[in-house]
């Protein structure tokens, strides 16, 4: 057996202890990146240690496509069902969950009156619009909710390719990201940009590395290493640098696919896994819609906690440390409270009807 993104078992795949561990690496890194972000805030900018903290952020920012390239090695290679079938098992398992979390952070910030039924409507608006602005990091929720629906055409598709054509694929989608980034007729078109946008190919690059069979873990390795010289290089120029690092720059996705498969070929023969990676993994999904305000809410103006403290290493691992161990604790009480009552109900209502 296999576990989604959300820590729910999934049938037809059988269980792989590396991807737990991938999946535990993208959900502390994600606590980690928002901590070193906020930690270059804090200091004067182009000094050493804004220059620590920036960098730290393009490392650990891979958690992003980290969580979606486990999330397509996990679904596409699933065979025997139908788009019903899996909508239905599925979709809600994360739609659910992140609409409960959503009115959570905005009735935190705006009050527990949005939960009233006449505010029931302006609610729905603001889910169908976006990530809150209590909750910017649910933006990665919304494109994992747009590639379960693109899912079962995907499936079709690499399920009823050779290999052959996979990797021209791949190479296809690797070199419409180069353009994408560094041609600026691609990168201001509104059709190429949402393309990008969707980060479907990083779906697809998750299901390629899953098959591949390390005959090109070498050049994979390369460019991982030579991107991140050249991200580190950007940095240090002085020159605006987020457009070549971040989301869905080939710097960024070089570097993470060599993470992915270093990763896989250190624990692909593994099968056990420590009560920890366990217990991390099965509720990731929870820490990571969580943990945004546990960080800046919890650790930071309750505890007071800066990751400038303890001559900044030591101030942001404690807050690293604290966000994950609180993140969990609230992950597993809203996950044995509020929505297994929600997903009771919702079954209670299918049953009757």
């Amino acid at each position: 057996m296999g576990r989604d993104h959300t820590g729910t078992f999934t049938e037809k795949i059988k269980r792989q202890v590396y991807l737990d561990k991938l999946r535990v690496l993208a959900t502390v890194l994600v606590i980690a990146v928002h901590t070193v972000s906020l930690g270059s805030t804090l200091v004067p900018e182009r000094s050493a240690v804004w220059y620590g903290f920036e960098i730290s952020n393009y490392l650990f920012l891979c958690c992003n496509l980290l969580f979606i390239m486990i999330s397509g090695a996990l679904l596409l290679p699933v065979k025997d069902e139908s788009a019903g079938q899996f909508y239905r098992k599925r979709f809600l398992k994360v739609l659910l969950p992140m609409v409960i979390y959503y009115i959570l952070y905005v009735c935190a910030k705006e009050g527990f009156v949005w939960l009233r039924p006449d505010h029931w409507g302006a609610m729905l608006k603001r889910i169908l619009l976006g990530a809150p602005e209590e909750a910017p990091h649910f933006w990665l929720i919304y494109v994992i909710i747009w590639l379960y629906v693109l899912t079962p055409f995907l499936r079709y598709v690499v399920q009823h390719i050779p290999d052959s054509v996979l990797s021209g694929l791949v190479v296809v989608i690797l070199i419409f990201q180069i353009l994408g980034t560094y041609w600026d007729t691609l990168y201001y078109n509104s059709i190429a940009s949402g393309i990008l946008g969707s980060f479907a190919g990083v779906f697809i690059l998750g299901y390629y590395l899953t098959r591949e069979q390390w005959r090109r873990k070498y050049f994979i390795y390369g460019a991982g290493i030579l991107s991140v010289c050249l991200a580190v290089r950007h940095i240090f120029s002085g020159a605006q640098y987020h457009r070549y690092l971040f989301n869905n720059a080939p710097l960024m996705v070089f570097y993470t696919m060599a993470v992915f498969l270093f990763v896989r070929q250190i624990y692909v023969k593994a099968e056990t896994e420590h009560f920890f990676t366990k217990l991390i993994s099965r509720y990731s999904f929870g820490i990571l819609l969580i943990h945004w305000g546990v960080l800046h809410y919890l650790v930071k103006q309750i505890f007071h906690v800066s990751p400038t403290d303890f001559g900044v290493i030591g101030g942001s691992l404690l807050m690293i440390v604290l966000t994950l161990f609180f993140s969990l604790i609230g992950a597993m009480v809203l996950d044995r409270t509020l929505i297994h009552w929600c997903l009771l109900l919702i079954a209670w209502i299918e049953k009757k009807f």
